[in-house]
């Protein structure tokens, strides 16, 4: 039989991690194990993880006497594991009963090294109840067969790609083994995710989509800070993991450029690079209340470059002068459009006079030309005005028709 490792890092778990692990235990057979790694807690986790392995000989623990966060936890796990295939579970989700029988099924002789099957959000919250819907639209991936470099290709594509997380998946044992031990030995959390998906990625060669597999119950609201509004300092220390992800991604890049034969490394980058803007500037504009947002974006500034932060404006620009643009008859509506309009462009106009933008970042130079088209057709800047610090805009369109 087919052999798999469960991997589950905890930190300060005690209240959900035995209904983790006892969602795994009765789909375990043959030589599975599930590997448990304490990343120093201080509640009574340790406690409550020997007495479930005390009773249960396929729980090994690893208990760290540091705290090194999620990267250095899942990889000390993986690397320890013995599994054809390893699946990693964060410590207050669950599986589905009865959902390693039917994962079984494809792993058994299977080709493929990534099976990515479907998610199941349970909210734990209000506000996790009005995301779980589109949540779970963004967990379960389209049903597809992947090979070779497409599958790093696609995973950060801004269209057609699926999620980086790293739950719900099954890896196969050595490439994943192979994946955390060519990562870098440092802390990371939550941008870790990303960070080992693209490193999976350049060394899988197939991958596999299930229909209709939502399997990992993923527990939205539980144990985290979900649907509560950021503060400045935690949006820092956001905005700060996820440049650190970046930078990682890039140093993996330039160690391996020749051993991992591929042309389109830059561009693989840059689509990374695009996501972490866009979600590092959407959780800036959605859970960083707006009185904060202006002394966040030097923050931004400190970690990202000027092109990467003023897409984003600009995207945010070119969305509501659109809105604008479809409701002239709700002078209301048409009123928050436009306030909105030009507070996001004069960030963005201030950010690109002090610092001026790469033209070279496409995603960048395609929302600022997309943006201004919309603002023109509102009537919302006069083309005088725009055209005096904005002779950008030529350039851009410029470099885009040579592209």
């Amino acid at each position: 039989m087919t052999s798999i490792s469960v991997v589950i890092p905890v930190y300060n778990c005690a209240r959900y991690c035995t209904q983790c692990i006892e969602s795994v235990l009765p789909q375990l057979a043959g030589d599975d194990e599930i590997i448990v790694v304490d990343d120093a807690s201080s509640d009574n986790t340790v406690e409550v993880l020997q007495a479930l392995s005390s009773q249960h000989h396929r729980i090994r623990l690893i208990l760290h006497s540091d705290n090194l966060g999620t990267l250095r936890s899942r990889r000390d796990g993986v690397l320890a594991s013995t599994g054809d295939y390893v699946m990693l579970i964060d410590q207050d989700d669950e599986i589905a009963p009865n959902s390693f029988n039917q994962l079984r099924q494809y792993i058994a002789g299977s080709k493929f090294d990534i099976i990515h099957f479907g998610v199941r959000v349970v909210p734990e919250n209000a506000a996790a109840r009005k995301a779980a819907a589109g949540m779970e639209g963004f967990l379960c991936p389209t049903p597809r067969e992947l090979h070779g470099q497409d599958i790093l290709k696609l995973q950060f594509a801004a269209e057609h790609g699926f999620d980086w997380h790293v739950h719900h998946r099954l890896f196969r044992g050595e490439l994943l083994r192979r994946a955390y031990k060519a990562c870098a030995d440092t802390r990371l959390v939550l941008s870790d995710d990303l960070y080992m998906n693209f490193i999976i990625d350049a060394y899988a060669t197939t991958y596999l989509a299930l229909p209709d597999s939502p399997w990992y119950l993923y527990h939205l609201g539980r144990g985290d800070t979900f649907g509560r509004a950021l503060t400045v300092e935690s949006f820092a220390r956001l905005v700060q993991r996820d440049a650190k992800a970046l930078q990682l991604i890039q140093e993996f890049v330039a160690a391996n450029r020749n051993t991992i034969p591929r042309e389109d490394w830059d561009d693989r980058v840059a689509d990374v690079r695009d996501r972490l803007g866009e979600h590092m500037m959407n959780e800036w504009k959605d859970n960083l209340p707006a009185p904060m947002q202006p002394e966040a974006l030097p923050i931004i500034q400190r970690s990202w470059a000027s092109d990467v932060i003023c897409a984003e404006l600009f995207r945010y620009v070119r969305d509501y002068a659109y809105d604008y643009l479809q409701h002239p008859e709700d002078t209301t509506r048409q009123d928050t459009d436009k306030n909105l309009t030009l507070r996001y462009l004069k960030y963005a106009t201030d950010i690109e006079q002090v610092t001026p933008p790469l033209l070279t970042n496409i995603h960048y130079a395609q929302l600022r030309d997309i943006a201004y088209s919309h603002l023109h057709d509102a009537r919302l800047v006069s083309s005088t005005k725009e055209s005096a610090p904005n002779h950008v805009l030529r350039k851009i369109r410029e470099f885009l028709h040579r592209r």
